[in-house]
């Protein structure tokens, strides 16, 4: 090969490296999944839970929380548990920031923070509740069938912050 052929190659070889690689439909569900959790809009999250679908948190610490976290079997009792979440705590947002996201076989695993914000008594600051999480989710047939989230609740950071 001459060296106009040689560079050509490359070119060609370093442009198919530059574009963004086309994300899958598991991906693309998971994503807006995961946008609607990020902003708390449950009604959203419900639209891709399978019937069957199942949320873990195996890291989750708390009251009345066991040795293996929390589970939840079906779509409706999911719905329940995060139903309740909201009507306890009234988070303004949960602030998912993810550094990594990929797809392996149906399965898209994202790795970064929940920023989580919470309304106080003083309406001028939010309380701020950050920890490491990685979250996996499982998609077939075009619906979540299996939600997984791991957090580092036993270190996370804690402040207050100004409410905007």
């Amino acid at each position: 090969m001459d060296l106009i052929t040689i560079a050509s190659l490359s070119a060609v070889i370093i442009a198919q490296d530059a574009q963004p690689a086309k994300r899958s439909e598991a991906e693309r569900i998971a994503r807006d999944y995961m946008a609607a959790y990020s902003q708390v809009d449950l009604e959203r999250m419900q639209s891709f839970l399978a019937d069957d679908a199942v949320f873990e948190d195996r890291t989750a610490l708390g009251e009345g929380v066991g040795p293996d976290g929390l589970s939840y079997d079906n779509s409706a009792s999911v719905m329940e548990m995060l139903n309740q979440f909201r009507a306890t705590y009234n988070p303004i947002e949960l602030g998912f920031a993810w550094d990594t996201v990929f797809e392996s076989n149906g399965r898209v695993i994202f790795s970064g923070h929940v920023n989580a914000l919470y309304p106080t008594q003083d309406v001028t600051q939010n309380f701020r509740w950050r920890a490491e999480q990685v979250t996996v989710i499982t998609v077939r047939d075009g619906h979540v069938v299996r939600h997984q989230d791991f957090a580092n609740y036993a270190n996370p950071q804690r402040e207050m912050v100004p409410a905007d």
